[in-house]
Parts: structure tokens; C-alpha cells; sequence
């Protein structure tokens, strides 16, 4: 007979295990010294602890062993079970696998989007005549449909406008997760008569604007947005007014969306 410790050296089995074996009624001592409650082991059960130790190292969990070793000499049995545990340990390498493909993309991001924002400027924008559309849309990835409808517009009625440099103003006072009050605008030379919603109008100069481009699409807006805020208040500036994004370059100037250019704009003050 062996005590816990030298069973569990031999098996090389921590006499922590051992006992959480014996607890889980998957394997128990030879011996149990019912005044101390001292555990023995004898060399019988070697190959008993040896086939759990060799499941336990596949993936099988206590119970599943338990279910297993009535039947470890069935070899149908043993093969369908081998069989289940092959498929589902493949779906957790799949599982694992897409992970660190986030994990590795998110890397690549935090960095694209660390290398194309740029850093806040501190100006005054001139007052700009615009052509302009406002909506009530039910939420952001409605916003280019609204683009197309005022350059459509634009070009039926042969208004000349600029190909870049729009405008996206968010009316609400808060975020919004549906019915969005947006308005977007295109800069025309002179302005004209309002038609079917679309209105003429001049954007007020802002004399002192906090203003940060960044690069790339439109998901780059969060990175910015931080680097935005951070100097807000590190500066002791706050908002005076709506903030808008001032799109540079975009579809009609880029050839793609990696070579978008915008700036976001806010009017702001000294705290």
C-alpha cells in the first residue's frame, strides 16, 4: 500500500487531485483509515488513475469521465466519444482562432487610428454660404442616402456646388440612438430660393473653433473624438456650440475610404 503522497508522486498526481477524485466518486483510495482518514493506494488502481489522467489531458471533464470508464473497453464506444470530443474541441480552436484575429485587428486599428488623427487647432472659421438638407433619420447609416438626395437635387436644378467640403450638423442636445435630427449641407457660391426641403442658408462664422482632422473612415471619428476632448480639458475650454464634421475629402475626392480626410469642428470658450 502506498500513503496519498507516495501515489502521488508515482502518478505524478497531486494528493490535491486525489482527494478531489475521491470527493467526485470518479477515483477513491484502496484504503481509508477511518480514526485519521488517512488515504492508501495500492498498485492495482495504476491503471485506473493512468486512464483518467490520459482523459483528463483530452479535454474530458470529471463527469464525463465518470460516464467514460465503465465503457473504456467498448471500443465503439470509446470512438464516438473520442469522436464528440475531437468536434468540439476543433469548434474552441475555431472559437480561439477568430479571437486573436480580433485581438490582432483590434492592434492594427488602435495603431492606424493612433498614426491618422491629427492634433487640435485652435481657429476662427469664416461664415459659409451652404445648400443645405435637414431630416429626421431613423439613425446614422441613413445619413448617405440624405447625400445623395441633395447632390441629385443640386444637379437638377443646376445649382453649382462644391464636390468637397460638407457638412454633418447633429441638432439633438443628446446622443440619439434612432430618429436622429441631422442636417447636412454642401457650400454653393450664391444662395438661392428654398424647394421640397432643401434650404439656403448661411453657416455663422465661429470665431474661435477647436478643430481636429483625422484620416481614414468614419470609424476613425471615436479616436478623434477622444484626442479632441482630452485637449478640451486639458486646455480649459468648453463647448459653446454644435459641434460638425467638415468633410475634405470623401467619395467624390477620394478614391477610397482610406484616403478620406474630415475635421471635426466645435465652437468653444474659455472656462
Amino acid at each position: 500500500m502506498f500513503k496519498i503522497g507516495e501515489f502521488s508522486k508515482m502518478m505524478r498526481v497531486s494528493a490535491r487531485m486525489l482527494r478531489y477524485y475521491d470527493q467526485n466518486g470518479l477515483f477513491s483510495p484502496a484504503e481509508t483509515d477511518r480514526i485519521t482518514g488517512y488515504r492508501s493506494y495500492n498498485a492495482r488502481q495504476i491503471p485506473q488513475i493512468t486512464r483518467i489522467i490520459q482523459l483528463r489531458d483530452m479535454g474530458f471533464s470529471v463527469e464525463e469521465i465518470k460516464e467514460i470508464l465503465p465503457n473504456y473497453n467498448n471500443a465503439a464506444y470509446m470512438q464516438q466519444a473520442l469522436q464528440q470530443k475531437t468536434q468540439e474541441i476543433t469548434r474552441q480552436i475555431h472559437s480561439e482562432q477568430a479571437k486573436l484575429t480580433n485581438i490582432t485587428a483590434m492592434r492594427g486599428k488602435i495603431m492606424e487610428e493612433k498614426n491618422m488623427v491629427h492634433n487640435v487647432e485652435l481657429k476662427s472659421l469664416p461664415a459659409e454660404k451652404v445648400l443645405s438638407l435637414r431630416e429626421i433619420i431613423p439613425g446614422g447609416e441613413h445619413e448617405p442616402a440624405m447625400w445623395e438626395k441633395l447632390a441629385a437635387f443640386a444637379k437638377a436644378n443646376n445649382i453649382p456646388y462644391a464636390q468637397h467640403g460638407g457638412y454633418s450638423l447633429y441638432h439633438d442636445e443628446e446622443h440619439k440612438d434612432s430618429n436622429l435630427d441631422v442636417e447636412i449641407a454642401i457650400p454653393v457660391t450664391q444662395l438661392g430660393h428654398n424647394k421640397d426641403g432643401f434650404t439656403f442658408r448661411e453657416l455663422p462664422a465661429i470665431p474661435q473653433a477647436a478643430t481636429i482632422r483625422f484620416s481614414g473612415p468614419y470609424t476613425n471619428y471615436n479616436a478623434a473624438i477622444e484626442k479632441l476632448a482630452s485637449w478640451l480639458e486639458q486646455n480649459n475650454y468648453s463647448f459653446a456650440g454644435m459641434l460638425r464634421g467638415h468633410s475634405i475629402k470623401t467619395y467624390s475626392n477620394a478614391e477610397s475610404e482610406e484616403d478620406f480626410l474630415t475635421e471635426l469642428q466645435v465652437p468653444v470658450v474659455e472656462r
